[in-house]
Formats: structure tokens, C-alpha cells, sequence
């Protein structure tokens, strides 16, 4: 029984052998070395912080999400208890007041750029902050 074991096993890896060289003769039958692929665009990542309006997580969410499927912008961080935004972006993309005009857009007023009194007022009761006087 354990020379049966002992052949068995030795089968099975003469045939796993054999396969991994039948893959590795697979496809492209030159050796020569494949081109390289084109390097991709290097973009200028910029860093800002500019004061967003809000207060609380629902806000914090709002505020991200509305940024998150913009061109150009790479990570956003919305701090509920400074109310500061942090966003990185490509500053080749996509302006500071642009993003800016995205987020007064999902109803939060920015440094810059008030969200118009009809989004505002849409917003839940939790989220509605004291405005600023712009």
C-alpha cells in the first residue's frame, strides 16, 4: 500500500510537471523581451484645506460623496469638528473652486462658494448648520 502511495504521488507530480510546461509554452511562442508598456501620465497632486459647513456625520457623508466620483480628485477627508475639508486633486483636472462650487452644490456652504437656499433648506434638520453671513 505504500508503494502504491509512493507512485501515485510521483504520477501526480510528473503530471503537474508536464502541465506547468504546457502553460508556460502557451501563447506566445518568442522569447524575446516584450515591450515595454507606456508609463502613465505623472499628474501634479495638489493638497487644500478650506472650511465646509456642516454638522455631523450625515453631513460628513454628503460633503465626501459629492467629491468622490469627480475627475480629478484623488482623496477628500471632511472633519465634523472643525468643520475643515482636506482634499488632494489634480490640479491640472479640476480648480479649488470648482471642487469648492461641487460641495455648495450638495447644500454645505464653503469659505467661498454659499449652497443655494433651496438645497439648503433640503437638508435634514440635523444638518442644517448656522450659516455664515456671506
Amino acid at each position: 500500500m505504500k508503494h502504491l502511495s509512493v507512485i501515485f504521488s510521483m504520477c501526480f507530480f510528473l503530471f503537474l510537471g508536464v502541465q506547468v510546461q504546457a502553460q508556460h509554452d502557451h501563447g506566445n511562442h518568442s522569447h524575446a523581451p516584450k515591450a515595454e508598456k507606456p508609463k502613465k501620465k505623472v499628474v501634479s497632486e495638489t493638497t487644500d484645506i478650506f472650511m465646509v459647513y456642516g454638522n455631523c456625520g450625515m453631513c460628513e457623508n454628503r460633503i465626501e460623496t459629492a467629491l468622490a466620483i469627480v475627475e480629478g480628485i484623488h482623496s477628500t477627508d471632511w472633519d465634523v469638528d472643525n468643520k475643515v475639508m482636506t482634499v488632494k486633486y489634480d490640479s491640472d483636472a479640476i480648480s479649488l473652486d470648482d471642487i469648492k462650487k461641487k460641495v455648495a452644490a450638495a447644500g454645505h456652504d464653503t469659505d467661498k462658494f454659499r449652497a443655494k437656499d433651496e438645497v439648503y433648506n433640503a437638508l435634514p434638520g440635523c444638518c442644517q448648520y448656522d450659516r455664515p453671513q456671506n
